[in-house]
């Protein structure tokens, strides 16, 4: 079933949801959709609706049949250091299609990439679109909330939970707690300097490996999140 994107708050769902336009164009244009077709929308809040699509003159609403609110279990937050363009809109793509509902990118001392200014705002802007259409494909209701930070302690502000920063020298990780939260700090391709891991450790994480292998930076996320959900649960 086709999916789209549109804010709408969850008490507002037994009027049609009007389609902005660049859905009205995705689900005429390239999905050949036609009246009647079956589609969901969801508004990242954790709503979504089914119904079917009615296509007017100059628009397109959904009129809806079904609402789902999707619960939220474990919360996931990732502080990653910024690197290259296209590993970086991999891990947001990859991040968003594991359920990570933070992501906070910062500067690191080896990383080789600086934004700044209307730089900035513009790479956000593009992270926020691969959210959204990586939610679609996935059927993930949550859009993350994606920042960029100007430094590694504004980054780590965002932190909530248990909360570790990944390092091959660190320990590998053995408890029973089980949290409501979990953070997870990944280095650039370098990794994280000592003096960062030492700023971090100060600041109540726990430095840690998640095996014996060494793992990219763009693979930490993706296997962080894993671990994370295989020992405390997604649970949804």
């Amino acid at each position: 079933m086709p999916r789209f994107y549109y804010f709408f708050n969850s008490a507002d769902t037994e009027a049609p949801l009007v389609l902005p336009p660049e859905a009205v164009h995705h689900a005429m244009r390239v999905l050949r959709m036609r009246q009647g077709d079956a589609v969901e929308v969801f508004n990242g809040k954790g709503c979504a609706v089914k119904g079917t699509i009615r296509f007017a003159t100059d628009f397109a609403e959904v009129i809806p049949q079904e609402v789902i609110m999707q619960p939220r279990g474990l919360k996931l937050v990732l502080m990653q250091a910024l690197v290259a363009n296209e590993k970086m809109d991999w891990i947001i793509e990859k991040a968003c299609e594991l359920g990570y509902a933070e992501i906070a990118v910062f500067p690191s001392d080896r990383g080789e990439v600086r934004l700044t200014g209307e730089k900035a705002v513009k790479r956000v802007e593009r992270w926020n679109k691969i959210a959204v259409s990586a939610c679609q494909q996935c059927g993930e209701n949550y859009l993350p909330n994606i920042r960029f930070c100007t430094s590694l302690k504004e980054a780590a502000a965002y932190a909530e939970g248990l909360k570790f920063v990944l390092s091959p020298v660190g320990k590998t990780y053995d408890s029973s707690e089980v949290p409501a939260a979990v953070t997870f700090a990944i280095g650039p391709e370098g990794g994280l300097s000592p003096k960062e891991i030492e700023i971090l450790v100060d600041g109540g994480f726990y430095s840690r490996k998640l095996g014996s292998r060494v793992l990219r930076t763009e693979t930490a996320a993706i296997a962080a999140a894993s671990f994370a959900q295989t020992l405390w649960g997604d649970f949804r």
